[in-house]
């Protein structure tokens, strides 16, 4: 008996420790004003940090808390994979089908680009100019305007781009006959009861919505510094970057691909955290599987990332393989060097 109160006993004890160490890296990057946010961190199934720090509207003085809803910028292209995932399971769609089978008037130098080209960024598609986002455009009118060929024949590189994932958004629509928000309420957010996550819509008000702040400093700002109010159409990203979400609710989509309840357990080993191309893509985190980026160097084992940023709204979330160690981080402002902070903060848990 003295040798099980004295084992838990030590365990409570290394369990308060990392508590209290991620509470100290939290409060001391929001000290220096490099943190406006929440983080939820998880181990072995059990959260073990909470926290929330700063305003959700600055005007007002909203503070932020567990229920505030975050724009997700580029997490929302992991569930336009997982959405494809799914339809690839139920030989809707083809990784290699051509495109112009699903989405009608392309450039004739794109009609074969694959679906599997769209996931990991190796469409050859031009980046999207700033003024696709300066006032509001109909998912087929961002198509027709914003499709465009950067670079053609065999030796295509690695071109991050948002557009690619307006197409599978496109893509989706297509296969489901529904709006991409239907598809995704449908085929992700109804099952995993994820009830506080949804689509930015400029015409609804949206309760516990954090509004953005911007001024790049990532890290390098101090407390104090100006920011500024975020202005872009966040709806015209689709499925590239138009969903909210609590911290809550990422865990609970990524507790919902743990218990294979989303995608089977084979799909997931062979696409969602399998790499699919093996280049490295530093900012990003490593290596692209369809959904997340691999990194097997930085780390004791093999973790998982994915990661958004649109002006001040920054999304980062590390896990393991697993899915048993987890670090969700959601801020509306881009004052936090955030894949710096996520590292910090994982290593604590390891």
């Amino acid at each position: 008996m003295k040798a099980i109160f004295f084992i838990s006993f030590m365990l409570m004890n290394i369990l308060c420790f990392g508590q209290n160490k991620i509470s100290n890296i939290i409060n001391d990057e929001y000290e220096q004003g490099h943190f406006n946010g929440s983080v939820l961190v998880v181990k072995d199934g059990k959260i073990i940090n909470r926290i929330s720090k700063g305003y959700a509207n600055f005007q007002f003085k909203v503070p932020i808390d567990s229920n505030t809803r975050f724009p997700v910028a580029s997490v929302t292209k992991l569930f336009t994979t997982i959405a494809i995932l799914q339809l690839s399971e139920k030989s809707l769609v083809g990784f290699n089908d051509s495109i112009s089978k699903y989405i009608d008037s392309l450039p004739e130098s794109c009609q074969n680009i694959t679906v599997r080209d769209l996931l990991i960024h190796y469409s050859g598609l031009a980046n999207e100019p700033i003024k696709a986002y300066s006032a509001k455009y109909k998912i087929n009118d961002f198509i027709k305007l914003f499709v465009s060929p950067k670079q053609t024949g065999d030796s295509i590189a690695y071109n991050y781009n948002n557009v690619d994932y307006v197409l599978l958004s496109k893509i989706i629509e297509k296969v489901t006959n529904k709006s991409y928000q239907e598809a995704i309420q449908s085929l992700i957010l109804t099952p995993a009861k994820m009830n506080n996550t949804g689509f930015v819509q400029e015409s609804s008000v949206i309760p516990y919505l954090a509004y953005g702040y911007h001024n790049y400093s990532f890290g390098s700002g101090k407390k104090g510094d100006t920011l500024y109010n975020d202005r872009r159409y966040l709806s015209n990203y689709y499925g590239a970057g138009q969903m909210y979400a609590t911290t809550q609710d990422l865990y609970l989509l990524l507790t919902a691909l743990k218990e294979n309840k989303l995608i089977s357990k084979a799909t997931k080993a062979d696409y969602l955290t399998k790499v699919q191309k093996h280049v490295t893509i530093d900012w990003a985190g490593g290596e692209p599987t369809f959904g997340f980026y691999y990194n097997d160097r930085t780390y004791p084992y093999p973790i998982l990332r994915r990661s958004g940023n649109i002006d001040g709204f920054n999304a980062d979330i590390i896990c393991d393989k697993d899915f048993s160690r987890i670090v969700i981080i959601l801020c509306n402002t881009d004052t936090a060097d955030l894949s710096g902070l996520t590292k910090k903060i994982f290593n604590v848990i390891r």
